[in-house]
C-alpha cells in the first residue's frame, strides 16, 4: 500500500508538472500572439504615419521654396532703382513679392492616434517626442508665415492701392506702347518711395522668422521620417 501511494503521489506530482507545464507553454503562445497582433498593428500605423509625414514633407517643400522665391523678388525690387528692368519685370517682381503661400500640412492619420490612444502602440519613445515636438514647431512656422501673409496683404496692397503713383495689380495685361510708358514713370516714381521701400523691408524682416522656423520644420520632419523607416525595417525583419 506504501509503494501504491508513493507511485499514485508521485504520478500526481508527474500530472501536476506537466499541467503548469502546458499552462505556461499556452501563455507563452498567447503572449507571442499577442506581441505579433501588436506589431502587425504598430507596422500598420507607422506606414500609415509615413504616407502623411512624406506627403507633407513635399508640401512644405514646394511652399518654403516659393518663400524663398518672393523673398529673392522682394530683395531685387528694394534694389531696382538703379538697374534696367523692364515694366514686365517689375510687374512680376511686384506680384511675387505680394503674393502668399501658407503651409497647411495634413494631420489626420496623427489625430486619429491621438484621440485613439493608438500613438502607444509605436514602440519607439524618441520617435513619439519627435511626432509630438513636430506639432508645436509647424505652428510656430504657421504663425511667421502668417505675419509675413499680413504685412503683404493689408500694409502693402493696402498701401499702393491707396497711396502709390501706378498699381500694377490693375496695369498688367493688354496696354498699348503708350500706357507701358506711362505705367513705367509711375513704376520708378513708386521705387522712389522711400516708405514703399521701407514696408518692403519690414516683410522681408517678417520673413526672416519663416526661415528660421521653417528649417527646423524640414529637419524635424526628416528625422521623423527617418526614424519610421528605421522601425519598419526593424519590425519586417
Amino acid at each position: 500500500m506504501e509503494n501504491k501511494t508513493g507511485k499514485y503521489f508521485k504520478y500526481a506530482i508527474g500530472e501536476i508538472i506537466l499541467v503548469v507545464i502546458g499552462i505556461l507553454i499556452a501563455l507563452q503562445i498567447n503572449n507571442w500572439n499577442e506581441n505579433q497582433q501588436e506589431k502587425r498593428q504598430e507596422l500598420k500605423q507607422l506606414k500609415a504615419l509615413k504616407l502623411e509625414f512624406d506627403k507633407n514633407l513635399i508640401s512644405f517643400d514646394s511652399i518654403f521654396n516659393h518663400h524663398i522665391g518672393n523673398e529673392a523678388a522682394t530683395l531685387k525690387l528694394m534694389n531696382a532703382k538703379d538697374k534696367n528692368y523692364t515694366l514686365e519685370t517689375l510687374d512680376s517682381l511686384f506680384l511675387k513679392t505680394i503674393y502668399n503661400y501658407n503651409f497647411d500640412p495634413s494631420r489626420g492619420i496623427y489625430n486619429s492616434l491621438i484621440n485613439s490612444g493608438q500613438i502607444e502602440l509605436i514602440s519607439n519613445e524618441l520617435l513619439k517626442y519627435k511626432i509630438a515636438e513636430i506639432q508645436d514647431l509647424v505652428v510656430d512656422y504657421i504663425d511667421d508665415e502668417n505675419l509675413a501673409r499680413y504685412y503683404s496683404t493689408d500694409v502693402i496692397i493696402s498701401f499702393t492701392v491707396n497711396q502709390m503713383p501706378y498699381n500694377p495689380l490693375r496695369f498688367y495685361k493688354n496696354r498699348s506702347s503708350e500706357e507701358k510708358d506711362k505705367h513705367y514713370k509711375l513704376f520708378q516714381k513708386m521705387i522712389d518711395n522711400r516708405i514703399f521701400i521701407e514696408h518692403l523691408s519690414i516683410l522681408s524682416v517678417y520673413r526672416i522668422g519663416v526661415f528660421e522656423e521653417g528649417k527646423k520644420v524640414r529637419k524635424g520632419y526628416q528625422e521623423i521620417i527617418d526614424l519610421i523607416n528605421q522601425e519598419i525595417s526593424r519590425i519586417e525583419n
